[in-house]
């Protein structure tokens, strides 16, 4: 299969207009107890960016970024469709991919859907190559390092229980910035040890990678952290470690649940370093809450400290169209004003609902975060 790349330019005089949609929406729960109450952005013009109605993305999940070194984010995206929409509406035939990314140029305005196949009998990015045919990727997080993007993808199989899907493991992906082939594809080989499901969110820096994973079993959730190193080239991670709670050790069962997260931890978050800070943000786990909390913490392993509830969502109060949100994201290369990028996921339990009556009810949403909230 080829890969088929498609650009969408918006004239910035259209990119000015809709930038000037954002609204202003209380944030009550996020009030300082001494000051006023605080205010977040509603950002649609970012939104209308990643999600276009025809000759792209037109609808998906997972919204997971990291930037390039051209000034250009990547955007892994989980299900996906590439049907056009048109007054808010999309065929109910419209076939779904698993997983695509994007490449989004904010200062030129871009939208740069890459997927396999073409516009009309597309295919997911990445598929898994071993194993169970029935398996398929979900995203993981990724970093981009000397040309070379190093990407972690979530193996998925189809089960008849449930929520009718179960994870099989994670691989990591090596693959060229300008042409996005795949130079290396393997199994991560600690994806299944300690119920660690590694790889959804990674910082890179100048020693090590951190890779963290979320952990669960029944009502218990929590974060673990493994860190590796770049070999000679610099081109590829091995050499992984485990946080026990003490130190780094190779043993990948002596990992330990990193302190002071006090909300159930998502199966998806964001985990990155600002200044001298580590910050975390996340929507909680329990499906209805609609809670995204924020932790800071001084070393990459925490403790982690300093909870703040920066947003409520609101869509899931939309109970005729089962509307819920989930798998709140940070976007720190897009911090401006003092304010960070987050994004939330939006789905339906009725999977009519989101193509018939209202396709943004599986469109991502976007708010700016003032950063004062999360570190004072």
């Amino acid at each position: 299969m080829t890969k088929q790349i498609l650009k969408i330019s918006y004239f910035l005089l259209s990119f000015f207009i809709l930038s000037c949609a954002n609204s202003k929406k209380e944030n009550k729960s996020a009030a300082d107890e001494n000051g006023p109450v605080r205010e977040v952005m509603v950002d649609e013009r970012f939104g209308n960016l990643v999600m276009v109605d025809s000759m792209g993305v037109t609808g998906a999940d997972g919204v997971i970024s990291f930037p390039l070194d051209n000034g250009i984010s990547i955007f892994m995206m989980g299900d996906s469709f590439l049907s056009p929409v048109r007054s808010k509406k999309r065929n109910p035939e419209s076939r779904m991919i698993n997983n695509t990314f994007i490449l989004v140029n904010e200062k030129e305005g871009t939208h740069t859907a890459l997927y396999q196949g073409t516009l009309d009998d597309a295919d997911a990015l990445l598929k898994p190559t071993y194993g169970n045919p029935k398996e398929y990727y979900w995203p993981g997080h990724g970093f981009e390092k000397n040309g070379v993007l190093h990407v972690f993808m979530s193996r998925f199989l189809h089960v008849d229980y449930d929520w009718g899907f179960a994870f099989s493991g994670t691989d990591y992906i090596r693959m060229d910035k300008d042409t996005f082939e795949v130079l290396s594809q393997e199994g991560f080989p600690y994806s299944n040890k300690n119920n660690v499901h590694y790889g959804h969110a990674i910082i890179n820096e100048s020693e090590y990678t951190y890779l963290y994973g979320s952990w669960s079993e029944q009502d218990t959730t929590a974060l673990h952290v493994a860190r590796a190193t770049l070999n000679e080239k610099n081109d590829k991670l091995g050499e992984y470690e485990f946080f026990d709670g003490k130190g780094w050790v190779s043993n990948p069962l002596e990992s330990v649940p990193l302190e002071g997260i006090g909300q159930s931890v998502p199966e998806q978050f964001t985990v990155f370093k600002y200044k001298n800070l580590y910050i975390l943000v996340m929507e909680a786990r329990e499906l209805g809450g609609g809670n995204i909390f924020s932790y800071i913490a001084e070393t990459p392993t925490g403790p982690w400290h300093n909870e703040k509830l920066l947003y409520h969502t609101t869509e899931q109060d939309n109970v005729k169209d089962q509307v819920f949100t989930y798998n709140a994201m940070a976007h720190p290369q897009y911090i401006a004003d003092n304010k960070l990028l987050v994004s939330y996921c939006v789905n339906s339990f009725d999977v009519p609902k989101i193509h018939e009556v209202d396709t943004d009810y599986y469109r991502p949403k976007f708010i700016w975060v003032p950063l004062e909230i999360i570190l004072e």
